[in-house]
């Protein structure tokens, strides 16, 4: 009888197979084994990241083109002198499920539409002007396919690592032995696919420089912390902790807005607090638009 992970070896090297039915062969080896962290990373591609964004791996990063909608002229590119805006806005992470993106890779298009929520065009819109109002991103199937095979490769190079560690099975059952041995190996996700996205977003840090001026712009602030309110629940990856710590000195800076003579380094000390806990949540779209905005302001 073959061997079920030989098997699934062999079909990952074709290029004509169903990455969906790779995966689900991949979940009986992974269940059979008992290696949970690689069948919970095949159940999240099988299913989607929509409900666990903040478990979405690098390799599913894509570079997007901004588009507006003319009422006269239909979609039309979104012209910008920041490139550090355009690279919060357009670099997203694609969360459908792996027979989704398969789907959309054989329509006969070459470019595919990523769908922004209304929370993320509304936060578009309110770092312009305001008067656009609807917005998507278009990219290349090609981004979609680069998905779907390092899927792939992360399948084939799993086998080729469980053969190497004398892990085969006959047909679909594993002895004790084999079992015992997939439970002394390390069989992370992560070990088997390095950062292919080919993207790179610079980020705000602490150590980054940042312009210092003697007054910031209360109208920035007041515009952050209306954004901030507005769109905190979308940071879905927030401690409990983190969102109070949030509510709090949001609350600090709305009272001083308020003041005759607002404190500035009280709204520095509370602006800084918020820009920390945003940076290590700094992969989520909406902390990347807010730390643009904290950018701006002028500490």
């Amino acid at each position: 009888m073959e061997s079920i992970v030989l098997e699934l070896q062999r079909e990952a090297m074709s290029s004509e197979s169903n990455v969906r039915e790779l995966l689900r062969k991949s979940l009986v080896i992974a269940r059979k084994l008992k290696i949970p962290d690689f069948e919970k990373w095949v159940n999240l591609e099988l299913s989607g990241y929509r409900n666990h964004t903040d478990k979405a791996p690098e390799y599913r990063e894509i570079h997007g083109t901004l588009q507006w909608f003319n009422q006269f002229r239909g979609w039309c590119p979104v012209v910008s002198e920041d490139p550090e805006l355009m690279d919060i806005i357009t670099n997203v992470k694609l969360f459908e499920s792996i027979s989704e993106l398969e789907q959309l890779v054989i329509a006969e298009s070459n470019n595919l539409v990523y769908q922004l929520t209304q929370h993320q065009q509304n936060l578009i819109s309110s770092l312009g002007d305001g008067g656009i109002q609807e917005f998507r991103l278009l990219f290349g199937k090609n981004q979609a396919q680069r998905v779907i095979d390092t899927v792939k490769d992360i399948i084939l190079d799993w086998t080729i690592k469980l053969e190497e560690d004398g892990i085969l099975g006959e047909g679909i059952t594993f002895s004790d032995k084999e079992k015992q041995e997939a439970n002394r190996q390390n069989y992370t996700v992560n070990n088997f696919y390095g950062n292919t996205s080919g993207v790179q977003i610079q980020q705000h840090t602490q150590h980054s420089t940042q312009t210092q001026i003697n007054e910031m712009d209360l109208e920035k602030v007041e515009s952050f912390i209306s954004n901030l309110n507005n769109n905190i629940n979308q940071i879905t990856e927030l401690e409990a902790n983190s969102q109070k710590v949030i509510e709090k000195e949001v609350k600090k800076i709305t009272k001083q807005i308020k003041a005759k003579k607002p404190k500035h380094i009280v709204l520095k000390e509370s602006i800084n607090t918020i820009r920390n806990i945003l940076e290590g949540v700094a992969g989520n779209f909406v902390a990347q638009a807010l730390l643009y905005q904290i950018s701006q302001i002028g500490l």
